[in-house]
């Protein structure tokens, strides 16, 4: 069951979320323009979905090495420095994630105090900042992930042309 979570668990939960946005709005689509009447809390719903699977997808990525990277700086050393900021590269990742995961928890909690609701649902608005907060935690428990396989061996390194290439 643990291998299903961590294997699938920002995959099923961005794919939830984007069937249920494309459900809501195609009700409210349908509702607007054949019923003459519009739904008042489905465009606040999305947006918060959105939200959501925004942030969700920052960890999906780093599990699946698909974030953005500039890695001209890194190529102008040899292969096994390379390497080494390789596992440097990781270990900022989870350092980021970290400071954001303490700051958004700030955050949240002080909304949470607050008890500030959205306008149209008045949906406690910690509800949709948590979204932060919980995408940092997974960002690094990925990134750990990411160095923990790196250091043994999991992940595949090719050399091409003096250049290092995770596969």
């Amino acid at each position: 069951m643990l291998k299903v979570l961590d294997d699938y668990l920002e995959e099923t939960i961005l794919l939830i979320l984007l069937v249920l946005m494309t459900s809501i709005m195609g009700i409210q689509i349908v509702s607007r323009y054949v019923f003459q009447n519009s739904l008042s809390w489905s465009e606040e719903l999305v947006r918060y979905m959105f939200v959501w699977s925004a942030f969700l997808g920052v960890p999906f990525c780093i599990k699946h090495g698909l974030s953005i990277k500039v890695d001209q700086f890194r190529n102008l050393f040899p292969i096994p420095l390379q390497k080494i900021l390789m596992y440097i590269d990781k270990i900022i990742i989870f350092l980021l994630f970290l400071v954001l995961f303490i700051y958004s928890f700030k955050v949240v909690r002080a909304t949470y105090l607050s008890g500030q609701t959205s306008p149209a649902m008045q949906l406690p608005m910690w509800t949709v900042q948590i979204s932060v907060t919980v995408s940092s935690l997974l960002s690094m428990i990925r990134s750990i992930q990411n160095l923990l396989n790196l250091v043994r061996g999991k992940t595949k390194l090719e050399q091409k042309d003096g250049v290092l290439y995770q596969k």
